[in-house]
């Protein structure tokens, strides 16, 4: 069984690459059962068509409920990932959650998935079992392309971010709030009530430099300063985020290292470059996506109900020796190495630490 190429009309070419790479069925009569055997086939064939496109689609093959999408993804043979985030989830089948209970109404910006937990997925499955009847497209756009757009439009930004990093801060509610995308408590995030425990569990999971606790009950993780730019796989990435969760914030509560401010116009910069590259996927019933988490960012469109997306983390048992941290390294225009900013500026810092290996689950939401 061989699958057939496919097209969407949304889809793009960067550098002669299509994206995101389509796979039909040879057939009508080809459901969840026939998508697992062609998976073990062809597995090091798909493997390799994810790590040229870096988004696949499987569209036309009936995956008719969360039970057969956890069996099509249990056909790639990767480690599962559990969800660690403030964002609220539904169990719909083992190892398979709702992508995110956040109202419809909202957009959720672009991200990769966990980009601010130290252990992140390398790739990510969503599964369609109910598209919206109006809006609600996960959007995705290569992460690699922003970075080669933003240096050729921005490049004084891009320097200024190179030398001197970003700080930013993010909050969490001071109580539970279904109507918000990061919805959960500190106190839920890392299952304790003690602000001394709950400090040091966060320096164990997350990449933040500190934390602090409000009286209202609200805690503030303090980032930076840090590129946001990593390198996956010879791939230079634009992988933790500068946007807020949502469309009702200009973004995050962000400086250089150096205190200057990140202005207005730097970040329409960025959303002007995302929104110019992005293509967004317009849901079918049974549609599967397959994204590699550490070259694709993600975002959900408003929409209107019902719309059910599932999802499904994995990840790489230990980290993978071509995981660097391009804060760490950048070459710059003359090809000379330099140190993007000073690590002396954050005592937290370590190289070591700012690696994104294979773990748990994101700060930031998925659609």
């Amino acid at each position: 069984m061989e699958f057939v190429p496919g097209r969407l009309e949304e889809e793009r070419v960067f550098d002669g690459v299509v994206f995101p790479k389509t796979l039909k069925p040879p057939g009508e009569e080809y459901g969840a059962n026939e998508l697992v055997e062609m998976i073990k086939e062809k597995h090091e064939w798909v493997c390799d068509q994810l790590r040229l496109h870096s988004a696949i689609l499987f569209r036309g093959f009936n995956v008719s409920s969360a039970e057969e999408f956890g069996a099509v993804v249990e056909a790639f043979g990767w480690d599962e990932m559990g969800y660690v985030g403030a964002t609220t989830r539904l169990k719909a089948a083992d190892r398979v959650y709702t992508a995110n209970e956040a109202p419809l109404h909202q957009l959720i910006n672009f991200h990769h998935e966990m980009a601010l937990i130290k252990k992140s997925p390398s790739k990510i499955f969503f599964y369609c079992l109910q598209p919206s009847p109006e809006g609600g497209e996960t959007s995705i756009v290569p992460s690699n392309i922003v970075v080669k757009k933003m240096e050729e439009n921005y490049p004084d930004l891009m320097s200024k971010m190179a030398k001197w990093g970003i700080v930013f801060h993010m909050k969490t509610s001071a109580q539970d709030d279904s109507e918000t995308i990061i919805s959960k408590t500190w106190k839920w995030l890392f299952k304790t009530e003690d602000e001394v425990e709950a400090k040091k569990r966060a320096k164990e999971m997350l990449t933040c430099s500190s934390v602090g606790f409000g009286e209202d009950g609200s805690a503030d993780f303090t980032y930076g300063p840090l590129n946001p730019i990593k390198e996956f796989g010879g791939k230079r990435v634009w992988f933790t985020p500068i946007l807020g969760y949502t469309d009702d914030e200009v973004g995050l509560d962000m400086t250089f290292g150096d205190g200057s401010a990140f202005s207005v116009s730097d970040f329409e910069a960025y959303k002007k470059t995302l929104s110019a590259l992005c293509v967004d996927i317009k849901w079918e019933r049974g549609d599967i996506l397959l994204l590699d988490n550490l070259s694709v960012q993600h975002a959900r469109r408003p929409g209107k109900p019902p719309r059910v997306i599932l999802t499904l983390l994995c990840g790489r048992k230990e980290q993978e020796p071509d995981v660097v941290n391009a804060a760490a390294k950048h070459k710059d225009r003359e090809g000379k190495l330099e140190t993007p900013f000073d690590a002396k500026r954050s005592p937290d810092f370590s190289p070591s630490e700012e690696l994104v290996a294979a773990g748990d689950h994101q700060a930031h939401p998925s659609p």
